[in-house]
């Protein structure tokens, strides 16, 4: 194939840009022809009825998968969702809280059902940001009648939220609970055949 000296790290790496060239045009290159030509392309966002989603359900208008047994803590969640290509729920605004609670109490959770969300503080106490979307948190309705969030014991930069009441608190990231997966916004494709 190629003439190097034995042992010369530039020819094994010529070797290895050619062959990593060669493989690219060979299997991974897709040529600038629109192979649809006689199709009509349509995107659409979200999924279709008919499509199954298990193990996550739509509520409202997101895609979320609820923890119903398994008690973890913050970043164990966080990781749990990312392994579903999901993240940990980020909720917006009240028709959002809304929906969730009312699921939830469908399924039979209790008032005592704490669930973990993506809001935290970690990087800067008191200003807490959603993770899976990094904005800041800007509904947020905190639980209780004294200043929420209140940080107590100077650990508490985890956010979570209520099965059965629209609140949320902080909690210290290490506490096991149940968790929140929310899926990214799907987009489906529809090819249609167009006839000549």
């Amino acid at each position: 194939m190629w003439q190097t000296q034995s042992g010369s790290p530039t020819g094994i790496l010529l070797q290895l840009v050619l062959l990593t060239s060669a493989w690219t045009l060979s299997s991974g290159y897709l040529p600038d022809v629109n192979i649809f030509t006689n199709y009509r392309t349509e995107v659409y966002n979200g999924i279709p009825s008919e499509i199954d989603t298990t193990p996550f359900v739509r509520i409202g208008d997101n895609y979320y998968y609820i923890e119903p047994t398994n008690k973890v803590n913050w970043f164990q969640a966080a990781g749990a969702c990312r392994m579903m290509n999901a993240h940990l729920a980020s909720i917006e605004d009240k028709p959002e809280m809304e929906a969730l609670i009312k699921y939830m109490k469908t399924k039979g959770f209790k008032n005592n059902d704490y669930f973990w969300i993506s809001g935290n503080d970690l990087g800067t106490e008191g200003a807490f940001y959603w993770m899976s979307n990094g904005r800041p948190m800007t509904y947020a309705p905190w639980n209780g009648p004294k200043m929420m969030p209140d940080n107590y014991g100077g650990n508490e930069n985890c956010v979570h939220m209520f099965a059965t009441r629209e609140m949320i608190n902080d909690a210290n990231c290490k506490i096991q609970m149940l968790y929140v997966c929310e899926a990214s916004e799907p987009k489906t494709f529809k090819f249609t055949y167009i006839k000549w």
